[in-house]
């Protein structure tokens, strides 16, 4: 990972989770939401000091050892990806603070948009779990890394992925906002699709037939469609 982007999670990062923390707490008395907010903010706040202050570890790399045999340069899915949900994490909460309602504001849209962030939370725990040592923020194939086709990867490539989708639909949806589900639209489904052709491409490469066939039986996010 570029210098550029390890300095974004380690000083500029932090402070968008305070921000993201503060609006949790705005809104943590009107909205199911913002205790979802607050409890992110605080957790990526926690979670540096104990990994990488405390444990020493770049948690943004594979915990796998061996040699990396493809990456990929620039971190520009990083980028898009990241563009994406700090829009969609971001600008829902200010324009349920502070614009006028374009979309209903009722307690069944905030329970909606709660329950679609559970199922994401609980989805992108699965597969971090599943994937072990095999995961890594930074796109790369490691020496000795396997092909996870167990847990959620039975039924689609990127769970992690639908997770991140499910938890930006839901903040959109739950603080009923229309510049949420555009960049939803715009910028995080964009993101997400360039980030897997980049990762299918170094799978592909590194595991060869074994790749190919997998893509035959599993879709990527959505199982069964897409």
């Amino acid at each position: 990972m570029s210098r550029i982007a390890i300095f974004f999670l380690l000083v500029i990062a932090p402070l968008l989770a305070m921000l993201l923390a503060l609006l949790g707490v705005e809104t943590v008395f009107t909205n199911p939401l913002g205790g979802f907010l607050l409890l992110v903010g605080l957790a990526y706040l926690i979670g540096l000091v104990i990994v990488y202050w405390i444990r020493k570890e770049r948690f943004w790399e594979s915990s796998r050892n061996g040699a990396t045999i493809r990456q990929e340069h620039g971190d520009r899915s990083f980028w898009l990806i990241t563009a994406g949900m700090l829009a969609v994490f971001y600008l829902s909460p200010v324009e349920y603070l502070y614009i006028t309602a374009f979309l209903p504001r009722t307690p069944f849209m905030a329970a909606g948009g709660l329950g679609l962030v559970i199922l994401g939370v609980v989805l992108f725990i699965w597969a971090r779990k599943t994937l072990r040592d095999n995961y890594s923020g930074h796109i790369s194939v490691k020496a000795g890394q396997t092909l996870v086709q167990s847990g959620p990867y039975r039924f689609i490539r990127h769970p992690a992925y639908t997770g991140y989708l499910l938890m930006a639909l839901g903040i959109s949806l739950g603080y009923a906002s229309l510049a949420g589900l555009v960049a939803v639209l715009l910028l995080l489904l964009p993101g997400m699709v360039y980030r897997m052709n980049v990762e299918e491409k170094l799978l592909a490469q590194h595991f060869g037939d074994a790749y190919s066939q997998y893509m035959c039986t599993t879709k990527r996010l959505i199982p069964g469609i897409w």
